[in-house]
């Protein structure tokens, strides 16, 4: 070991010399020395003194020294603590079928993702490891497909290029849910010791535990895609519309490219400067498709360039799906996640019924998240299918559909406003891989009989009442702060108005607590981990103020909903939600006084 500078701090000096002893990896040890020797002492500190939590989202942080970071140490232990967990959980299955691994185009995603075989392999679990970049859907899919007790997704989804994370899902196909977390979380505490074996990939490559699923994935995912080709295929080769595609300089390229030939649609148009995986995502401060046009800026241009009329976009791991459409007047219009939602539900119900038309409406299921639009509510009123709310997250969604299935129903769809669309159960997670090609379809479709998806949402709106909302976010770096500012809200009692705006109920999540019910309780879930309140207001407007598991956001949601009798307009509406929503933001989340950073333009 090289000789390590001091830190004028005894303790962070143990704390140093700790990591060194345990650490193999040169870049981050390199890292580490470097931190010394710029003096970021209190950094450092933190990022040995705490360790990242493990949660139903599983781990995502930045890449770094330390055990608050992701790196090869935290990545070995947390696969050490999964493995025993699995084993002491579901031993002869998991012995019998293993697990899958998978992994991102990201800056140290392929080792990450072997560190973790490497894990799982000398507890004896066979492990089916992709030999090559694949987006995240394939990964549930593949733990459903061929029965597995687990699957791991190395990814950060559509985090900046510094972040990495490490994704789980269970036995049934769906990310964990409580108990498992906290379960894996002890199992990780109790497996922190690290051998030198564990850092011997090579052994993988001799390992008869060891197998590569990347093939049969890919063949049989596409198989199953060609259930949601509906009508004559030829109709897509031979129509005039234009798709452009972007995969955010990700996994996508590839795979879209043959979710569109599956569907018999005519090749995308590609953005050259983002269609090859780059893990540096040197054209986007953001890799996400959700930030809009602020992300979509190359890909309006390969749009422009060639007459296209609609861009699709998937963000770095392929499981979120954006889409915009040239107007009229020129201009892109950027669809937000709750009107895809309410486009592809639509299409979904109206695919399902084409094919089964025998099937009752009220055996269909369709799910949202709670923060997301009331949309489908009000569709499932007037077509007669069951929906439901859940707290947000697809590991709900996904349980949620299975237990509805178990019940004799047909899960048609799931969505939550942040671009994330469940179509089908084929992958019991959000999948832009095979939305995508979906929506494209329909797109064509429309454009055959000179419609525009635009037009084709503004007819849904006629037929089910306009949904209007508008939904964003603000930084907060300090936890304390945001525990603060909710408290402010609660305190001494839940509100009853917000400036000129009268609230009728109150739901808090985190509490438990929903004024709306007679026993006052929340029929949701209480999640104390995560920050939800819900306010319902007497003009008819819904408000949601929450914080996100995965980044240091503070989410708000509205929505305003008008039914189709009321005949109203919606420039109206919209004024009348813009005015909420700044009442909302300057009463309760308040900015300026807790120095919260709005979302980057």
């Amino acid at each position: 070991m090289a000789c390590v500078p001091k830190t004028g701090s005894e303790d962070l000096d143990t704390k140093v010399k700790e990591w060194l002893h345990i650490d193999k990896n040169e870049s981050t040890c390199a890292d580490l020395f470097h931190m010394i020797e710029v003096g970021k002492y209190e950094e450092l500190d933190a990022l040995l003194s705490n360790r990242m939590a493990f949660g139903t989202a599983g781990l995502r942080a930045r890449m770094g020294p330390g055990y608050a970071c992701m790196n090869d140490v935290t990545i070995i232990q947390t696969s050490q603590g999964f493995g025993k967990y699995l084993l002491e959980a579901q031993e002869a299955f998991v012995k019998k079928n293993g697990v899958v691994i998978g992994f991102d185009a990201r800056h140290n995603s392929s080792r990450f993702a072997k560190l973790a075989a490497v894990a799982m392999v000398r507890l004896g679990i066979p492990v089916r490891l992709f030999s090559a970049i694949t987006p995240t859907p394939f990964v549930a899919y593949a733990v459903r497909k061929y029965s597995l007790a687990a699957g791991i997704m190395v990814t950060a989804s559509h985090n900046p290029k510094y972040d990495n994370g490490y994704k789980v899902y269970w036995s049934n196909g769906a990310q964990i849910i409580p108990p498992h977390d906290r379960n894996i979380a002890e199992h990780i505490l109790q497996n922190l010791e690290i051998d030198a074996a564990a850092w011997d990939v090579d052994m993988l490559d001799s390992s008869k535990l060891r197998s590569d699923p990347f093939h049969d994935v890919y063949e049989n995912y596409y198989k199953d895609v060609q259930d949601y080709v509906v009508g004559d295929k030829s109709s897509n080769t031979t129509s005039s519309l234009k798709i452009t595609y972007t995969p955010m300089h990700g996994v996508g390229q590839e795979f879209m490219a043959k979710s569109f030939q599956v569907f018999g649609l005519n090749e995308f148009v590609s953005v050259p400067e983002q269609s090859e995986p780059d893990p540096e995502f040197p054209t986007v401060a953001f890799p996400n498709p959700e930030e809009g046009k602020s992300a979509l800026d190359l890909a309006m241009k390969a749009a422009d360039n060639s007459h296209s009329n609609v861009i699709i976009a998937n963000d770095p791991d392929a499981d979120r799906l954006a889409c915009a459409e040239k107007s009229s007047s020129g201009s892109w219009k950027v669809f937000n996640g709750n009107e895809l939602g309410a486009i592809l539900g639509a299409v979904a119900f109206e695919n399902f019924k084409a094919t089964h038309p025998d099937v009752p409406n009220e055996k269909l299921y369709m799910v949202a998240s709670t923060v997301s639009s009331k949309f489908l509510k009000s569709m499932s009123r007037k077509e007669g299918f069951l929906f439901e709310e859940c707290l947000t997250g697809f590991k709900w969604m996904a349980n949620y559909a299975l237990k509805k299935v178990a019940e004799g129903y047909t899960c048609l769809f799931a969505y939550e406003e942040s671009i994330g669309y469940m179509y089908g159960m084929n992958v019991l997670d959000k999948d832009g891989i095979s939305a995508g090609p979906v929506l494209g379809a329909y797109a064509t479709k429309l454009y055959n009989s000179n419609t525009t998806l635009e037009q084709y949402l503004e007819s849904l709106y006629s037929r089910y009442g306009y949904h209007i909302s508008s939904d964003s976010y603000y930084l907060c770096y300090h936890p304390p702060t945001v525990e603060k500012m909710f408290g402010a809200i609660r305190d001494p009692d839940y509100p009853t108005s917000c400036g000129e705006y009268r609230i009728v109920d109150v739901r808090d999540v985190t509490k438990g607590y929903d004024s709306s019910t007679p026993d006052k309780k929340s029929a949701l879930p209480t999640d104390p981990s995560c920050q939800m309140l819900t306010f319902t207001f007497a003009n008819g407007c819904v408000a949601t103020l929450r914080t996100s598991g995965t980044e240091p956001k503070i989410k708000y949601y509205t929505e305003i909903i008008s039914s189709p009798e009321a005949e109203a307009k919606r420039g109206d509406l919209e004024i009348e939600l813009e005015k909420l929503k700044d009442t909302v933001i300057e009463t309760f989340l308040k900015p300026q006084v807790y120095d919260l950073k709005p979302k980057p333009k």
